[in-house]
């Protein structure tokens, strides 16, 4: 690894004794303790920095990385580096200038838009190859300094800027989009003493249940619904002779196709018309009996009348036909120490748990690449900003620096994934998983091409039986970082997912419970035949939000889950303007994208 710019730990004096005979020759008995074990302090920090890999960059993290290196051929001299950050993706790169004493010049972000097929060189001149079977083409981004063609794109006011007729991108820093709400949020929890306590006071008092839904079920009699369970995830176990929902008096903003018009059977998945592959459900917990004994048993926690009556929102997208992705928004999760990390977990030395505080140089635009835009069917928030991203209780808290979540984005490991936590993974095969990692799951990072973690399982298989069963801290606010209050109340409103896999058809479910706790999401994703559950985001509908799209010509159809999340990204001049796709959006998402043809 390239070490080139180490962190300034190092002491600007040694230290001094009365004279300089004395320091040569005779150290006396103040002195020479003090020495002793300030050559301690210096031996000891070389020694944990050594041991635990840590670097002045997210650079030292990329293991894999493949590196190419070219003398500058001018004056100045200098040299030029290529860094493929992980080859098995192939997707990122970074294109490093030094100056002749070593020291960093400047870094650009490089995206390979075409990672299966194409790939970057440097040559010996410092030109830029790019190679898609036989063919080369080469690009002479550099030359002219200040006025070179990579520094031209650097002035674009854009987080994706084509180069190389459009078989390249670079990646600039730029603001992403905070809701009004979130503005005041970030401002009180980075800027005001006890800022996170008067977010929470605000959250218990004025939130709690504000975006609670409820519905009467509507009796129906010689009601008929056909559905092919083949093409469709298998129905919700529900109550037998459960009423109808009236959509009308809902707030999902789906568009569904329902026969009595405007209604919907609870437990059943709707296709939504025009999205292939994408179904839509809704349930309460109270229509789902308890079959596995889990409330009886005190596996979860006992469901108060308000979230047993709560709306449940779910959705469902057929893996066979969609690509899995995730990525960073402009500002969250960030990488520094989470607040909630005990001191003793921590090492004051290191800015973050990685041994940094910044992804840089690497550059989080928030938004999708411009490429894959005409295939994005589907996307929804991620998880927890870092600052609730980490353990203030539990064994989780005391093992691995506070056990952080980690992340992976494009192949480039952003956040080490830590052990026992629960976490969503996409791998270079296409394959997505949701599984707690292990610390042997290490060796499998590098063919990982997206992750995000969010805290502990809601749902597991058993160890031994395999059986499903709820988290063991699905109950224990604490230990779970469950989020909530201060005063353990958890009800609120949170999104989860969780993967059905029967009749040889996988379907990754989303969950939009309106008012709802860890136990009644455990509840509900077991009677939707998963095996194994996570929980993601809570609290506001652009913490939840979750929109599907479609083309049509050279508009976006956008339906988002439920009306609120309307706001989160309004009209501009009458045109749809979508979160995550139309802007950069401050704050982390996954996305589906349609399979082209023969990527299978």
């Amino acid at each position: 690894m390239d070490k080139s710019n180490p962190q300034g730990n190092e002491f600007k004096s040694r230290p001094k004794c009365r004279s300089t005979e004395e320091y040569r020759f005779r150290l006396n008995g103040f002195c020479k303790p003090v020495c002793i074990f300030l050559l301690f302090v210096i031996t000891l920090g070389a020694y944990m920095a050594a041991f635990a890999g840590e670097g002045s960059s997210i650079l030292d993290l990329q293991l894999w990385s493949d590196r190419t290196t070219v003398p500058v051929r001018s004056p100045s001299g200098g040299s030029i580096t290529l860094i493929n950050l992980n080859p098995e993706a192939n997707s990122w790169y970074i294109l490093q200038l030094k100056k002749t004493d070593g020291t960093v010049a400047d870094y650009f972000h490089l995206e390979n838009p075409y990672p299966e097929t194409q790939l970057l060189e440097l040559d010996h001149d410092g030109t830029l190859v790019l190679a898609e079977d036989s063919v080369q083409q080469r690009y002479d981004l550099l030359s002219g300094g200040k006025e070179s063609l990579l520094a031209a794109a650097r002035k674009v006011k854009r987080p994706f800027v084509e180069l190389c007729d459009g078989r390249l991108y670079l990646r600039n820093p730029t603001v992403g989009h905070k809701t009004r709400k979130e503005w005041m949020t970030d401002l009180l929890r980075d800027r005001v003493r006890f800022g996170e306590k008067i977010t929470n006071f605000i959250k218990e008092r004025f939130y709690r249940d504000r975006y609670r839904k409820t519905a009467l079920q509507n009796p129906q009699r010689n009601w008929t619904f056909l559905q092919d369970e083949r093409k469709s995830p298998v129905r919700i176990g529900v109550l037998s002779g459960t009423g109808m929902f009236n959509l009308k008096k809902m707030d999902m903003n789906f568009s569904l196709s329902t026969e009595p018009a405007d209604n919907i059977k609870p437990g059943y998945w709707y296709p939504i018309p025009g999205y292939p592959g994408i179904f839509a459900s809704v349930v309460t917990p109270e229509i789902i009996p308890d079959t596995l004994g889990w409330i009886r048993k005190g596996l979860i926690s006992p469901l108060e009348q308000k979230e047993t009556s709560a709306l449940v929102y779910l959705v469902a997208f057929d893996l066979s036909m969609f690509d899995f992705a995730f990525a960073l928004g402009t500002d969250h999760p960030r990488v520094g120490w989470s607040d909630r990390v005990p001191e003793k977990s921590r090492i004051p030395s290191l800015p973050g748990p990685d041994g940094f505080d910044s992804v840089g140089p690497l550059v989080r635009t928030g938004k999708v690449n411009p490429r894959d835009v005409d295939r994005v069917a589907a996307t929804f928030a991620g998880g927890f900003k870092r600052n609730h991203g980490a353990f203030k209780w539990g064994d989780l808290a005391n093992r691995n620096r506070g056990s952080h979540y980690g992340f992976i984005e494009n192949g480039v490991i952003l956040s080490t994934l830590q052990p026992g936590l629960a976490t969503l993974v996409a791998y270079d095969d296409g394959r997505v998983e949701m599984k707690t990692w292990e610390e042997e799951d290490a060796a499998s990072v590098r063919s990982i091409r997206y992750a995000r973690q969010n805290g502990v399982p809601i749902l597991e298989p058993h160890p031994v039986t395999g059986n499903v069963r709820p988290g063991s801290l699905v109950r224990d606010w604490g230990k779970g970082n469950w989020s909530g209050s201060d005063t353990k109340e958890l009800r609120t409103l949170r999104a989860g997912a969780c993967i059905q896999e029967t009749h040889g058809s996988r379907f990754l479910i989303y969950g939009y419970f309106s008012s709802g706790t860890p136990s009644t999401m455990a509840h509900v994703f077991q009677a939707c035949n998963c095996r194994y559950a996570m929980h993601l985001d809570m609290n506001a509908p652009e913490h939840t939000y979750l929109a599907i799209y479609r083309r049509d010509g050279s508009h976006f159809v956008v339906q988002r889950l439920v009306k609120e999340m309307a706001e989160v990204d309004p009209p501009v001049d009458g045109q749809e303007l979508p979160r995550y796709i139309g802007y950069s959006d401050n704050r982390d998402f996954f996305y589906l994208l349609r399979k082209t043809e023969g990527s299978e």
